[in-house]
């Protein structure tokens, strides 16, 4: 009978780094043989399509946070792959990678790994990294049920955007770490492969009966988190986008966890494609990226808290793509 093959977690808050994390794994060549699967909160699957920037490709599962998902997507997913690469149409994998939703409480895809009968004599669980951002992890602990179950889960934590992060955040941070989950191991992110059995064997993990998670059906409350999916089809202006997304992170900012999307950007010569991506209220260097013929020129994904959508949709429409004033939803 085969080994069950191992799948890892990569969970961590919006905007913590997890794609990023993926692509310069894939891009060092760390996750050969690996088949990841990428878990999307908005119908829009803009983790998978970064990390086909790297040259690798990702199936994603459900278009809601894995509590929200149900196991038979889940199970449905892994055993294609298994099957899949017992027939010869997927690639040979030694392993999976699972990046969850940034507000997935990853504890019962956890217990559904350990508990499902037909996961458990194909698959076994590997490790739970959790990546927490030095900028706003005080914050987000705070305030997020998600990221302290995310927390909870941890066998190693890393920790992300040190250079963004005023000095001390890290030496402070670790000590809240290491009183909530005692457990994990907590390291600075830099160039550190999380998943690298010969720098970090299993065995040097803490063992993971010491913690209990129970296999209760999950009934996710996000507390009126809601991801809206902007999207145009003609190329806009970078101006106009800009004073757009300046202002509705400067009205609110606090409200906002995450935007992330491609925008179509007219040009002289004709239009580019742009990744746009912030946290909060902190906007991240745009990146081009290649057009794609079958999407729209701009799909951008807003994650906010008690925002109203149809007020979100009037203001991108009316501010970027027509000839009107702004109106940042107020």
């Amino acid at each position: 009978m085969n080994e069950p093959i191992a799948v890892d977690i990569l969970t961590g808050f919006l905007g913590s780094g997890k794609t990023s994390m993926i692509r310069r794994l894939v891009e060092g060549r760390a996750l050969r043989e690996t088949a990841i699967l990428v878990n999307e909160f908005a119908d829009l699957p803009v983790d998978g399509q970064l990390i086909g920037l790297s040259g690798a490709s990702a199936s994603v599962i459900g278009d809601r946070c894995l509590c929200c998902v149900t196991d038979g997507n889940l199970r449905a997913a892994i055993v294609a792959l298994i099957e899949g690469q017992a027939d010869g149409r997927t690639p040979s994998f030694r392993r999976i990678l699972i990046e969850t939703s940034g507000i997935a409480d990853p504890t019962p895809l956890i217990a559904t790994l350990a508990t499902d009968p037909i996961l458990k004599a194909r698959v076994r669980l590997g490790r739970v990294v959790t990546l927490i951002d030095l900028c706003h992890g005080a914050a987000t602990l705070d305030e997020s049920a998600e990221a302290m179950a995310q927390l909870i889960a941890a066998d190693i934590v890393l920790l992300t955007k040190a250079e963004l992060a005023e000095a001390g955040a890290a030496e402070r941070l670790a000590d809240r770490i290491g009183a909530i989950n005692p457990i994990a191991r907590t390291f600075a992110a830099g160039g550190f492969d999380p998943f690298d059995r010969a720098l970090l064997p299993d065995q040097a993990l803490p063992p993971r009966a010491a913690r209990s998670f129970t296999a209760t059906a999950a009934t996710p409350i996000h507390d009126r988190i809601a991801a809206s999916v902007l999207t145009t089809d003609a190329p806009v202006a970078w101006a106009r986008f800009a004073a757009w997304l300046s202002l509705l992170l400067h009205r609110h900012g606090d409200t906002i966890l995450r935007v992330k999307g491609s925008v179509g950007i007219e040009t002289a010569d004709g239009s580019i494609g742009v990744v746009v991506q912030s946290v909060r209220h902190v906007v991240h260097k745009p990146e081009h990226v290649p057009a794609d013929p079958d999407a729209p020129r701009t799909a951008l994904v807003v994650i906010a808290r008690g925002l109203d959508h149809e007020r979100l949709v009037a203001s991108f429409h009316r501010h970027v793509t027509a000839d009107k004033g702004v109106d940042i939803a107020q």
